[in-house]
């Protein structure tokens, strides 16, 4: 071989080293496992998007509760040790950081640009027009419009047996209220009937377009919408838009608090009138898009249970007394008595543990060393993700809860039935036994206004209606797994039942 070839030989040697090592990753002393998959930059990618749940859930078994995998060239680190996501909720934010995911979600998913978004300070801002004084004013709000909404609607109130998708009777009915709460009303005399009707309505074509838009979010948020679902989804937007224009808002009545406080925050932000309307579209769905969801499968799960359905009314008797006694006074169902219901509470954790399930993610900013209580160390690298997913661990992990597939009402309850909140790993008493609601900077700031809204929902259904399933044997619809990482979970399926109103 001559000079000139060898050298040559040399050259493309270094280069495809230099390559390799831009292009390749392995793992370093004291890094976590790392598994990238077979597939070249792909990695992971097939599997983690067709089943989060069982795919981590058998990464763990195989590399233990923390762990490396790359998926579509990101490398990403879950942390699936309850006992440590303190270390991690509430890590400084100059080494991990919420706000790149979160901007990069709300442009991919709604074409929301915000200039200095800061999560942190946003929900600092909005958390009190949820919470505290404003709750019963809230809640007063969110029974009017259900009571509206269930109750006032000629098509739902008459006396005879009606068929409906369970899914759609409860993701529409809290999204139309939960909007009509939030956002306002159409008029300021609640008692007028063509304002009630005009409600209705309104809430009805928003809810329409919506659910057409929630069945391309998940492709938007992952980038994977085809060139036809991405002009149908942008077309759904542009309606949207329109139909939540801040001018449009601006002349609705009886704006909540939260609405009018966001409004001057994005004003304060320097934001024009089209990106605060995008916003408003990105908050309709961050309010909104998991109580319906998460009335479908408590509803579901005490149809399907009779001695907690039995427990639950029971319960709702003794609170409330009869239904002929809050006749037309359904908004009238005071904090004080929705804070009172230890049955209810424990169904919906229940409920809330077997199908929330949200990723905590962080982006890693500096190379650094993440310190574990129970003493071990592992290096993180700067431009990685770290992630938790609650759902695997501990809301299904058979060493904190037997059984854990399984719906049981009572499993939040104490014998003497307060609610229960001792739940052991390792030994160990658990701080985060069950995450529906995230934590640390991630919390939600609507807990106490959506647990409200979703008891007042409940109660309303079922004390005024029967309610059944059309086939009694009707099994346990699988969840749609490509809703993994986003909240409650969705149906494969929806599940007919069938209801009227009660006789007096």
């Amino acid at each position: 071989m001559s000079w000139a070839a060898l050298l040559g030989l040399l050259v493309l040697l270094v280069a495809l080293a230099l390559l390799a090592t831009r292009v390749g990753r392995w793992r370093r002393p004291g890094e976590p496992p790392l598994d990238k998959g077979l597939i070249p930059w792909l990695g992971h990618a097939l599997d983690f998007g067709k089943d989060a749940a069982m795919f981590l859930s058998d990464m763990r078994k195989k590399h233990g509760d923390i762990f490396t995998i790359q998926a579509a060239g990101k490398f990403i680190t879950f942390l699936l040790d309850p006992h440590s996501y303190d270390v991690v909720l509430w890590e400084s934010d100059s080494k991990l950081d919420f706000n790149r995911y979160a901007r990069l979600l709300m442009d991919r998913m709604f074409d929301v640009r915000l200039p200095d978004y800061d999560p942190k300070e946003e929900k600092t801002l909005l958390r009190m027009t949820l919470q505290n004084q404003n709750l019963s004013s809230l809640a007063k709000a969110m029974s009017f419009n259900l009571w509206n909404i269930l109750l006032s609607d000629p098509s739902k109130n008459g006396p005879q047996w009606k068929e409906e998708g369970l899914f759609h009777l409860c993701y529409s009915t809290m999204l139309r209220a939960g909007y009509l709460t939030l956002y306002g009303n159409e008029g300021k005399d609640y008692n007028d009937a063509s304002v009630q009707a005009k409600d209705r309505a309104h809430s009805m074509e928003i809810y329409n377009e919506f659910y057409k838009l929630d069945q391309l979010l998940m492709k938007a948020a992952r980038s994977t919408l085809s060139a036809g679902e991405k002009k149908t989804f942008d077309n759904i937007k542009r309606d949207l838009w329109e139909l939540l224009s801040v001018k449009r808002l601006d002349c609705r009545a009886y704006r909540s608090v939260w609405m009018d406080c966001y409004k001057q925050h994005l004003v304060d932000l320097g934001v024009d009138e089209e990106m605060q309307t995008r916003a408003m579209l990105l908050q309709l769905w961050s309010t909104q898009s998991n109580a319906g969801p998460a009335v479908f499968w408590l509803l579901f799960f005490l149809l399907k249970h009779p001695s907690a359905m039995v427990a639950v009314q029971g319960e709702m008797q003794a609170i409330f007394g009869s239904r002929k006694q809050t006749i037309g006074q359904a908004h009238e169902m005071n904090q004080e008595k929705l804070e009172k219901t230890p049955i209810f509470d424990s169904v919906l954790n229940e409920t809330l543990r077997l199908t929330a399930a949200p990723f905590i993610s962080r982006e890693v900013l500096q190379d650094m060393l993440l310190r574990l209580p129970d003493c071990r160390e592992y290096h993180l690298r700067k431009g990685d993700r770290l992630c938790l997913f609650p759902y695997v661990s501990p809301q299904m992990d058979p060493e904190i809860y037997e059984e854990p597939e399984k719906f049981k009402y009572n499993r939040f309850l104490n014998s003497d039935g307060t609610e229960k909140t001792d739940f052991y790993k390792g030994g160990r008493k658990l701080k985060y036994y069950t995450m529906p609601w995230g934590a640390g900077i991630n919390v939600c700031i609507g807990k106490f206004h959506a647990v409200n809204s979703i008891k007042l929902c409940v109660f309303l259904l079922l004390s005024y209606f029967d309610l059944e399933l059309k086939h009694p044997d009707t099994k346990i619809p699988g969840f749609d797994k490509e809703r993994y990482g986003f909240g409650i979970l969705h149906p494969e399926t929806d599940v007919v039942v069938r209801y009227k109103l009660k006789d007096l």
